[in-house]
Parts: C-alpha cells; structure tokens; sequence
C-alpha cells in the first residue's frame, strides 16, 4: 500500500507518521484490513486479529505453565512478548494505539465496546474464571506507580496494561524503523496511567517529560515554517501538541507554562477571541441594561466548512453518513428570576467603533456567533481552567470562567467537546443558589449518559439513567468522541461519579453519596464521608475492615441505611472481632492510603510507618503524613527526616516542600532552607508565603556565613600583614552580607507583588532594606506607604517605625539642600508621604512630630516647624506620671527646653508659607512671651509633684525664665 494512500486512511497523527517516514511493503498488507476499521473507531477487529493474538496469547508461554502461575504474572510476560516480537514496529503502534483507543471508549467516552476481555486472554487463562479474575488483580497491582495505586475496579485492565507495554517498548525507538509519533504517544498513555492514579507520581512525571522534550525537539522541527506533510496540516499538529502539553502542565501545577502554550496554540489555529462587555439583561424582571461579561471567539474558517474540517472528521462523517445527531441534553435554568442566557442588547456603530477589539471580533453578535472549530473550543475550555488555577477561588473567579463555557455550548459541534462543556459550566454553577439545582441535575445527565455509554459487556442492559438514552443511530460516533478525548483529559466514569458524590456531599445528600462511593467500592471515600460529620467511630470501623481479617463493608454495616432519619446506631462488633486482628492477606490495593487514613483518625504514627512499609518504602504520603505528625510537636528533625523521605519518591509535591522548608528553618538549618523554598517557589511561583520564608533563610543563611568568616580564621600572620587581612576580610564579609540582603529583598519584593496586602512582608522589606548598604531608599519609602494603608486604620500611628523614617528623613534632608516640588525623586515621594500618611496618623508620638518639624525646616517652613514642635511638646506635657515618676519629669524638662531654642530660632524668622509669605511678616512675634508661659506652666506641675526640691532640674528650669525676662 502506497504511503499516500495509508496516509489518507489514517487519522491525523498516523498520517503525520506516514508522510514522514519511508514506510516498508512487506507488512502493509497484513495492515491494510486493520486500518480501513481503524478510522471509524472499530477497534474489535484490530483487538482480535491474528496481530493481538500472538501477544495477548503469550506464545512464548510453556504449556506447562498453569493458570495460576500465568496469570499471577501476566503483566511482565506481556512486556517480554512485545519486546520478543518479530512484528514491525508500526504493526505494534497500530495494536497499541487500538488498545489505548479502546479503553478510553470503555471508560470515558463510549459507546459500550462489546468485548468480553476473558476472550483476549491465553486458553489456559480464558476458561478459568477465577483465574481470569486473579489476573486482572494483579495487572491493577501492577500499575502502582511510587506507592499511589490505580482504582480497584479498573474496567479493561487488559487492555490498558496491553497499550503500557507496546508504546512503552524500546521496539518503536529501534533506530532502523524509528517512528516519529512514539514518543506522543508515549506521552498520551503514560499521562492517561498517571491519571488513574490518586495523587502525582514523580517517576510517571519524568518519563512525561522526558518525551515532551523529544517532541519539540525532533518531531516538531520537521513542521517548521507551517508547511504542511502530506494530508496533515502542519499548524494543527502543533496546536494539538500545544494544547495536550498544556493539560499536563495544568495536572502538574504548572499555571504559567499553561497559559503559555494555549495562546501559542490559538495563535496556530488562528482563533481570535476576547473576553469584553456588552450590554445586556441577566434576570427576567432588569428594566436597564447592563454590562454583561461576554466571551467573543472567532476561528480562523468557521467550523463546517469543507477547508476547515480534518481529514478523519471527514472520514467519520463519511462512514456515519452524517455527522452527530445528539449530545450531552442541556438543563433548562427553570429559575423565576434569571434568564437561561443573557439577553444581550444589540450594539450600536458608535460603540463598536469605539472599541478597541479587532475588527474581525467587534461586529460579532454575542447571541449568535460563528461556529468554533472543535479544537478552538477546547482551547477555550482550557483558558477558563486556567483562570481558575490561577486566581482566589471566589465569585469573581466563577464570574471569568463562565463566559468561556457559555460560548462553547452555543454549539454543539462534538459530543466530547460539548459534554466537557456542560461539565465545567456545571462546576461553576454549584455555588450560587439560583443555579445550584440545574448545576446537580446537569452532572447528574451527564453522569448517567458516560455510564451507560461505558457499560460493560456484562451488564449494559442493566443501567438506568435520569434521562432517556439517545438510540444507536442517533447517537455520536466512536470517532467523533474519542477524536478530542487526549487534548480534553475527559474524567474517567468512576471519577465523574465520584465528583457527583462529592456534590451530594456537599449539598447535604449524604446518602446518596454514600450509595454512589459504595457502588464505586471506594470504601476509603465512604469513611472519609462518615468522618467529615464527625462520626469518627464509623469511620474507623470501616477501614479496620478493609485493612484486617472480616467481612468487608456492606451498605447495611458501612452505612447503616437510615441516614435520612439522623439515626447514629453503632456498627455491631461480634466476638470474632474482638480477637487479635489479622490483616488481610494480600492487603486490599490501596492499603497504604488505608493506613495513613487510620493514622489520621487515630492520631497514631505508627499507623504511617506501617503504610510505608505496606508500600515497599515508596508511597510518598506516609512519610509526608508522618512529617506532618513531628512538625505539630516541634520534633524538626525527625520531621525533616520524613519529608526527606517523602520528597525522594514525589519531589512534585509543593506543600510538602513548603513544610519541609518550615522545619529546617525551624531547625536553623538555612542552606537546606534555601533549597527548599526555592523549590516551593520553582513548582508554584505565584506562592507568596514561599517568597517570604525564602527572604527569611536567605538572610539567616547570609548572618550564618559572615559569622563563620570572621571566627574561621586559624593561620598567625604577622602585623602588617594581619592588618591587611582584616581590611580585606571587613570588605568582604560587608559585601557578602549586602549579597544576602539583596536577594532576600528581591525574594521578599516578589512575595509582596503575589500578595500585596500582607503588611508583615512590606515590614520585613523596610528592615531589610533599611539594613543594606547602602539602604534602598525607594524601596523603604514604599514599604512604609503600604504599612500605612494597610494598618493605619485599626493601629493608628504604632504602625509607623520612626527610627526607620527619621532614617528616611534625614537622607532625604542631606542629599538636597532645597526642596524643589516640580522635580520628581526620592524627595518629593517622601515628602508626599510625611504630608499625606504620616501627619494624619500622629496622636501621642512626639518622635514623629520631630520628623515632621526636621523635613519642614529643611523645605524652610518655618511656621510648620515651630508649630510641629509645639504639638509633641503637648504631648509630652499631657502625660500623667510627669507628677510621679522622675524619668517622665526629666523628659518634660528636657521637652521644655527644646520648646524654647525652638521658639527663640524661629520665632523671629521670617514667614514663607500662607497669606503672610513674603510680606516681611515673622512667624512669632510674641515667641518669649510664649516661652515664658511654657516654662512657668511646667514649673507648676513641678511644684505639685515636689520636683521643686530637685536643685539639677529645677535650676534649669529658673535658668530659662531668667533667660526669657526681658
């Protein structure tokens, strides 16, 4: 078969692949009947071919090898039967991507894959039903990746471990038949195991982007310029690539590279999108129209169109007859109040000429716009996951992220894209009253849809949903729903459940979600449940049974069945129970999540130690778990010991670096301090505490070196010499330390730019920066205005550092000799600030009237000055215990006498502010008689308080009104 003519049967990625790879004759016509079922999504026949047999079968398997002994490791022998295989390594990537394709319709998308997985299996295997069991088991087992297990009840394991093992193997990076797409593929099943797994695992997250790298390396490059290969247009693959990349960095935590690669992706595809107002009505009774956040998209060629559609949409269109006829039903609102959708008032030309969209997007109609391509709407998708990640989880947020959903639901153009659409839009709905109720029903169709659509073989018959289901024909193809299921990262059927579940939880429906997590047998969710209403005791009795020898839970025992009626009965415990508990043999799946559960309900660390064990020393909670237990009881260092642990296994777990960094700061350990808080900051760079902690050991670190440099000294020098190395040593102990500073002040400025309201940080700004040399003034003058504003309303003036500002202050005074009002700087800044933010606050702290006064003698406003003084004289003078206690006294005095130089040098100075400024006029003309009623106040309440017998004080005080007589 020709390489144009597989190129034109294959869907976009396999095209890629044909058009850029010589292919060989010898195996494309045993391919060429697999291929043609391969594009229409009939993966049975590809499944079931003589190909899959002779892996599925283990030919390699002795005949005498028994049931047992076969299935307890069929999962390796499967791996050796890929890498032992004589097949070429495109008849492999066609097995393995069938299987891939296939699992996904059995879980996510649909519909019902009608295959017995038994009939895949070897003879030996096949007609032994407990066997077949036991094998299954033990593929689930096998898919523990680092301590995190896979779900218990995995459908199709068989085929999920079968895609493991082919686009995983070595075979399809043989360098005499490389395939191009292998390592994307890789990527796409590995990312897809890392999804079944319940939390990050840091050996899946390397091999992910491990071949990451090799596709923007070495496969992208050969669509440089945009030119297109073959049937496969260029621009698309890498808006895939973009957009798939894009969901593993979301999964990981990654925000930023996430916005990164979706703009890069829309600019590929050529969508045109913005996020605006219009006027409009959102409730059924608005008489005014208002501003309505609205989402305007554009692809580059409206979708339907026959130069915007992709080669396998025609081809499914083709083998349909005709595209979809049904998706996901969409809820009515039904809310007496709010409009299903907003009414949008049309625009006038005056306003869109005033806008500032692109033309393209200004003349869209908001009720009625063009049909988006399916991959632009999933990148909208994205686009309102990534406001999400990136910003509080409020109402405003919610607000954002809607319009993005609403405008992929205007139309209907692929069942994946749509029931994805309903999904996100369901989960912002479930926080307002008024669409709470649809929000449920909404996730409940779509629940019971992806069921039934997923139904096993076995009992498809059996499902019922709240809605009728579509019939066959009116169903989406195969094609169509799995087409977008890699860039969309759609939930699995057990997950969309469970997150139903989670709902009813949430909206008090206790019961419900009770029966759901019991159907799922995530027994350790229904245990979570029962401890999230502080019923502990059950909680507990449900994971001894998993964990120890006993009947497992039942509804009756694990539920108790009369939750409706707030009955709280205890589960019953028999005799047998009240031996010595044995545990189970081989332990259930997920034991060690089962341990480090009960460790949390019994407050017992024995019971993470066990989890680690249970784990083979690799499930990285049980240590993270046992950190936690340390570090609440200050025991750092056997807490940074197990984070230590926990970090070797999953080094992608933000929080548990942030509580490591906490303990070795606790523990004085400042190198290891700065290394993990620069990991903190490495995973999630929007973490504003972790900025902070990471100033904060950069500085310790920092006093910790210079401190060492000056007492390490241990060779004799001889004077001269010793003289020069001290001068040397200073400088570079001072340099070295500024170093410190300046990055724990950079660190420290990050921190604030995330979260700009925490006043501890701009305090620790204006030390540090107040504390360099030399200081940053800027940086000191904006910490304080942001101290002030931000605790100047409750604190008052104790929120102010006064040595710090007088510190401000006077450089500002010595670096000018006059004060210029027109000329920008540092000087007009600080003199708004003292204006503007300080004077304001000033009540009962005559330090800061002494500031005040020094800047507005250095801008010669005298009268300000001298009237500055007079206030903090006032306060002191104020003060009570100036009668009884003799430091209080010795203040007033010395006030007293600074009242007077201050009235004597200024008193006859002339004025230079208000209506008097210029005409000759002076600021005090009666400054000594002024003086003189200061002094005799103050030797007044000396006499009351017996202060008159102090010869010292007092005889200073008869001094200056001698002094002022006259």
């Amino acid at each position: 078969m020709p390489a144009a003519v597989l190129a034109s049967t294959l869907p976009l990625e396999l095209a890629l692949l044909a058009s850029s790879t010589p292919l060989p004759q010898s195996p494309l016509p045993a391919l060429g009947p697999l291929l043609s079922a391969f594009p229409t999504g009939d993966y049975k026949p590809i499944l079931t071919s003589p190909l899959a047999s002779s892996i599925l079968g283990l030919s390699t398997v002795q005949s005498s090898d028994d049931a047992a002994t076969i299935a307890a490791n069929y999962g390796a022998l499967l791996a050796q039967a890929v890498e032992t295989s004589s097949h070429h390594p495109l008849e492999l990537l066609l097995l393995g991507v069938s299987a891939l394709k296939a699992f996904l319709q059995a879980t996510a998308t649909g519909p019902p894959l009608g295959l017995v997985e038994a009939t895949l299996l070897p003879a030996t295997i096949a007609s032994d039903k407990k066997a077949v069991k036991s094998l299954k088991q033990a593929l689930i087992r096998g898919l523990s990746v680092d301590g995190e297990s896979a779900y218990n009840l995995l459908p199709y394991p068989v085929l999920f471990s079968l895609a493991k093992a082919i686009l995983n193997s070595a075979r399809l990076d043989e360098s005499a038949d490389r395939l191009p797409t292998a390592p994307w593929w890789r990527v796409r099943v590995n990312f897809l195991h890392q999804r079944i797994l319940r939390e990050a695992a840091g050996s899946l997250h390397d091999r992910i982007y491990s071949d990451l790298g090799k596709i923007e390396s070495e496969l992208l490059p050969s669509l440089a310029g945009g030119e297109d290969c073959g049937s496969v247009n260029a621009a698309q693959v890498r808006a895939l690539y973009l957009v798939e990349r894009s969901t593993v960095h979301s999964f990981y935590g990654y925000d930023a590279k996430v916005r990164a690669d979706l703009e890069a992706a829309a600019a590929a595809t050529g969508l045109q999108y913005a996020i605006t107002g219009r006027l409009g009505k959102r409730t059924k009774f608005q008489i005014d129209d208002l501003t309505q956040l609205v989402v305007l998209a554009k692809s580059r060629v409206e979708y339907g169109t026959t130069a915007d559609e992709s080669e396998s949409t025609k081809d499914a269109t083709a083998a349909d007859g005709e595209a979809s006829k049904v998706t996901p039903k969409q809820i009515d609102l039904n809310d007496d109040t709010l409009l299903d959708a907003i009414s949008f008032t049309p625009t006038t030309d005056a306003v869109l000429e005033a806008s500032d969209l692109p033309a393209s997007l200004r003349l869209l109609d908001p009720s009625s716009q063009p049909t988006l391509h399916p991959l632009d709407a999933v990148i909208l998708l994205h686009l309102a996951e990534s406001i999400k990640n990136t910003n509080p989880a409020d109402g405003l947020t919610r607000e954002e992220m809607s319009p993005y959903a609403e405008r992929v639901l205007q139309h209907a153009t692929n069942w994946s894209v749509h029931t994805m659409g309903l999904l996100v839009r369901s989960r912002l709905e479930a926080y307002r009253s008024r669409t709470v109720e649809r929000s449920l029903l909404q996730m409940q169709v779509v629940v019971d849809q992806i069921v039934a659509a997923t139904a096993t073989a076995e009992n498809e018959s059996g499902v019922s949903t709240f809605l009728p289901k579509p019939k066959e024909e009116e169903s989406a193809s195969v094609a169509e729903r799995l087409e977008y299921a890699f860039p969309l990262a759609l939930p699995t059927r057990w997950e969309v459940e469970a997150e139903l579940a989670a709902r009813w939880v949430s909206m008090g429906g206790l019961r419900t979600a009770l029966e759901i997590y019991e159907r799922l047998e995530m027994w350790a969710e229904v245990a979570l449940c029962w401890a999230s209403i502080e019923n502990e005791d059950k909680a507990r009795a449900i994971v001894r049974k998993l964990l120890f020898e006993g009947e497992m839970p039942t509804v009756d025992s694990a539920v108790d069945g009369r939750v409706d009626e707030g009955e709280d009965e205890e589960i019953v415990i028999t005799d047998e129970e009240e031996k010595e508990p044995v545990e189970r043999d081989p332990p259930p799946p997920d034991a060690p999540r089962l341990w480090c559960i009960l460790g949390d309900l019994e407050k017992n660390p024995d019971h993470y130690r066990k989890a680690w064990e249970v784990s083979g020393n690799r499930y990285a909670r049980a240590q993270r778990s046992l950190g936690i237990y340390h570090l609440r009881r200050k025991e750092y260092d056997q807490a940074i010991e197990a984070y230590a642990l926990s970090l070797n296994i999953n080094p992608l777990n933000h929080m548990c670096w942030f509580q490591y960094g906490c303990a070795l700061l606790e523990a004085e350990r400042w190198d290891g301090a700065v290394q993990a808080f620069t990991r903190v900051v490495g995973i999630d760079d929007s973490d504003a505490e972790g900025w902070s902690n990471l100033a904060t050991a950069l500085l310790r670190r920092g006093k910790l070196q210079n401190t060492s440099s000056d007492t390490a000294r241990t060779i004799s020098l001889d004077d001269e010499e010793e003289e020069s190395h001290d001068r040397d040593t200073g400088k570079q102990t001072r340099e070295d330390k500024n170093e410190s500073k300046v990055q724990a002040l950079t660190a420290l400025k990050r921190a604030v730019a995330i979260n700009p309201d925490n006043w501890r940080m701009w305090e620790n700004i204006l030390v540090i920066a107040a504390s360099l040399s030399p200081p940053s003034w800027a940086d000191m003058q904006v910490a304080i205005r942001r101290i002030i504003a931000l605790r100047g309303a409750k604190a008052g003036e104790t929120c102010i550092d006064v040595e710090l500002l007088d510190m401000l202050v006077r450089h500002v005074i010595t670096s000018a000799d006059t004060y210029d009002p027109e000329k920008p700087g540092i000087e007009r800044v600080t003199v708004e600030l003292v204006d503007k933010h300080v004077v304001p606050l000033i009540t009962t702290d005559e330090k800061l009237w002494g500031v005040v006064r020094r800047l507005a003698m250095w801008r010669k406003k005298y009268a300000t000055a001298l009237e500055c003084q007079e206030k903090a004289f006032r306060v002191v003078s104020g003060r009570y215990d100036v009668r009884t206690d003799r430091k209080s006294w010795e203040e007033l005095v010395d006030a007293t006498a600074e009242m007077v130089d201050v009235y004597r040098s200024l008193g006859e100075m002339p004025r230079t502010e208000g209506l008097a400024a210029g005409t000759g006029e002076v600021v005090m003309r009666d400054w000594r008689f002024k003086a003189r009623s200061v002094v005799r106040g103050v030797m007044g309440k000396g006499r009351k308080g017996g202060w008159d017998e102090d010869e010292k004080l007092w005889g200073r005080l008869e001094q200056l009104s001698e002094e002022l007589k006259g």
